[in-house]
Order: C-alpha cells, then structure tokens, then sequence
C-alpha cells in the first residue's frame, strides 16, 4: 500500500502537482501562520479593558481629571479584590484551608477593601 502510493509520487504528472501538492501546502502555510499569529496574541486584561472605557469616557470630556484617577484607582482595588478571593477559594477547594477559616478569611479581606475603597474615595 505505502510502496504504490510512492510510486504514484514518484510517476506523478505536472497537473497533479499543481492542483494537489500546491493547494495542500498553501493550506498549512495559511493554517500555521494562524495559529502562529493567535499564539503570539495576547489577550487584554480586565484591567485594560476597563482602562480603555475611562480614557474614552475622559477624552469626551464627560469626566475630569480627578474622577478618572479616583475611578481608576478604585479599578485596581476592585481587581486585587477579585484576585485574592479566587486565591482564598483556590485554598478552600484544594482542602489547605477549612469552609470557617475561609469564611473569616473572606470576611477579613472584605473588611479590608472596603477600607481601602474609603481611603481612595476620600
């Protein structure tokens, strides 16, 4: 089987290099710089999109300066918050911390960001 597939390589005619061969291999040029290109592609984060949205909203002139740094700080606050608590439950669900300790850890940690969120406010 393989040796006739070979031999029909090796005896092929010109036109059926160029409707087979060539098509199949500008299709994996095309599919490999795709995969390429979506590799090297980084995604935004939360952060920056929500950045983008206030630099808009900044640029209009619908909101001043102060409010857009008070805005944003409190952007990162809010993302430090989402990202510790996803910390906490990653330690409740791998069993290193108990559902009590995760719960006053939670309740600390809220605690905190609304402290946090008075001083930025402020």
């Amino acid at each position: 089987m393989v040796y006739s597939c070979l031999f029909h390589l090796v005896n092929m005619e010109p036109a059926n290099f160029y409707f087979l061969i060539l098509p199949l291999a500008v299709l994996i040029v095309i599919l490999v710089s795709v995969v390429l290109y979506l590799a090297t592609k980084q995604e935004e984060s939360l952060y920056d999109k929500e950045m983008k949205k206030l630099r808009i909203i900044l640029k209009s002139g619908s909101m001043d300066k102060k409010t857009f740094e008070r805005m944003r700080n409190r952007i990162k606050q809010e993302i430090i918050f989402a990202e510790e608590l996803e910390r906490l439950y990653a330690l409740l669900h791998d069993g290193k911390i108990d559902r009590d300790t995760y719960m006053q850890l939670r309740e600390l940690l809220e605690k905190t960001f609304r402290q946090r969120l008075k001083g930025v406010i402020a």
